[in-house]
């Protein structure tokens, strides 16, 4: 999209890791995870700004096989949410991975713990969106992925006041200040913080409903 505007294409990115992951280069990462189901303009704008607001090398779409909030019948085979997520992340520093699916892990807290190891001189923040943070506190063993690594939260429209009041916000603890948002992914966690300068309004559910 950001290349479409500048009338290129978008430089190919990489989109798979070795077979045996073990990557020991010294990057700032973003894990922008979900079903992506579909993917659309709204990751795109939030993995975009999150490079910006966040001082990042990269952010990593991570495509999950299955979100355990949702069916399995509402849900795209995940090799086709993989190939749909590379057309829609054409930037040079986004990259599309289906890590989660060859790790063999089921949720965020063992994907994570998994990952860490592995990228040794990595420093990562998770990203989602304010509708994540307001459910945060159902997802799996919550406590002790709060302090795995740090985390980004991304307006959402009309659920800013209640994701901020609520019991996902109180488990992240320590909200850092805007203006050291750059320095978040070097916070020891729990931290967090919140970007309100994104106000995302599409969601994949919608697209499907429209489809």
């Amino acid at each position: 999209m950001l290349y479409m505007a500048m009338g290129r294409s978008a430089p190919k990115r990489a989109h798979r890791l070795p077979k045996h992951i073990h990557d020991t280069r010294n990057l700032r990462v973003g894990l922008m995870g979900g079903s992506f189901n579909p993917p659309h303009k709204g990751h795109f704008k939030i993995a975009n700004l999150a490079i910006k607001s966040l001082g990042l090398d990269e952010v990593w779409w991570l495509v999950s096989p299955q979100n355990p909030f949702k069916t399995s019948y509402e849900t795209l085979p995940i090799m086709e949410r993989y190939q749909l997520c590379i057309e829609t992340a054409k930037h040079p520093k986004f990259r599309v991975l289906n890590i989660e699916n060859k790790l063999k892990t089921t949720n965020s807290f063992s994907l994570i713990k998994r990952m860490l190891p592995r990228f040794p001189k990595m420093k990562f923040v998770w990203i989602m969106g304010s509708d994540n943070l307001y459910e945060f506190d159902k997802w799996h063993k919550v406590n002790e992925l709060s302090h795995l690594i740090p985390f980004a939260v991304f307006n959402r429209k009309k659920l800013s006041l209640r994701s901020l009041n609520s019991k996902g916000a109180f488990i992240l603890r320590n909200r850092v200040k805007n203006n050291m948002l750059k320095n978040l992914i070097n916070q020891k966690p729990p931290r967090w913080g919140y970007l309100y300068s994104v106000n995302v309004n599409i969601s994949s559910t919608e697209i499907r409903k429209s489809n």
